[in-house]
């Protein structure tokens, strides 16, 4: 969960010597370790240990967050506040979470398959700034922000404004992400998350989106989100698809407006998991393909 970790080249992987490991009992202990520049934050290890043996990565030192209280959900009057350390396992088996974010729960089922659930934590789907990372787009629809603890103190930042660029956040090098806070409902809201990958299951999105609908309690829209992932270089919010539907209520016109301006909201590009998002079928419909092969 650490900003950007050294490169090296893969020639070199063969004769690298493997990083030192350190596991702080304290977050003072772990800021203060890594202020080494070559150091990195594990915790599930899930995406580190890869780029490690791969030697797309070369950290001299392992700051291991295990033994900091970074696990916990804790269910607060106005918010819930998930450490950045709560495994997607965690989140399945949360009766809070299922109860008020049930789009971040259904994401969480879409992690992998059961080993890397048990291991990948929401902290790291986040920090390692992937457009595809499954919590993104729930996590947006949510509102919620991250807590990044520095040595000069602590700040909390929107998600809207974490992400930077494929693979990029705003983490510095030395900061460590700590909390996601997300702000609980306080008017009946409903929520859904779907995601299309190249497979049914154990795969990386081709496109994820998440909603999330609050009415004022007359039957308006009081707020909608709209977030959508692998589709930019960063996860994103469809925010003029949002204004129509505030504006507009839910009805099959709004929807198909507003399903058009999510899809112009996109920058989507070709790679090896598919191409381009097509323009829609015609004015108003709100339909769009993807196409998997790429061709």
């Amino acid at each position: 969960m650490l900003g950007g970790f050294p490169s090296i080249d893969p020639t070199a992987a063969a004769s690298r010597v493997g990083p030192d490991y350190a596991a702080p009992a304290t977050l003072a202990e772990a800021l203060t370790l890594l202020a080494d520049s070559g150091s990195a934050v594990i915790a599930g290890g899930t995406d580190l240990v890869p780029g490690v043996r791969a030697g797309h990565l070369e950290p001299t030192v392992l700051v291991d967050l295990r033994r900091l209280p970074l696990r916990g959900i804790a269910v607060g009057r106005d918010y819930i506040r998930l450490g950045a350390g709560v495994t997607f396992t965690d989140i399945l088996g949360s009766a809070p979470l299922a109860a008020e974010y049930p789009a971040l729960v259904a994401a969480a089922a879409e992690v992998g398959g059961p080993p890397i659930r048990n291991r990948a934590t929401v902290g790291g789907n986040l920090v390692n700034g992937s457009p595809a990372a499954d919590s993104a787009p729930p996590l947006l629809a949510y509102g919620a922000s991250a807590v990044v603890a520095a040595p000069e103190g602590e700040r909390e930042v929107p998600l809207s404004g974490f992400f930077e660029g494929p693979g990029r956040t705003v983490l510095q090098p030395g900061e460590i992400l700590t909390e996601v806070v997300l702000p609980r409902p306080s008017n009946p809201t409903v929520s859904s998350f779907v995601k299309l990958g190249p497979r049914l299951a154990m795969a990386v999105s081709i496109v994820s989106a998440a909603i999330c609908v609050t009415g004022d309690g007359s039957g308006a829209v009081a707020r909608c989100r709209i977030a959508l992932g692998a589709v930019a270089p960063t996860p994103i919010r469809a925010e003029n698809a949002e204004r129509i539907v505030v504006s507009r209520g839910l009805t099959a016109e709004s929807i198909a407006a507003a399903s058009v301006a999510a899809v112009e909201a996109c920058s989507t590009i070709d790679d090896i998991r598919a191409g381009r998002i097509s323009p829609p079928d015609g004015p108003g419909t709100g339909r769009s393909t993807v196409d998997p092969t790429g061709d």
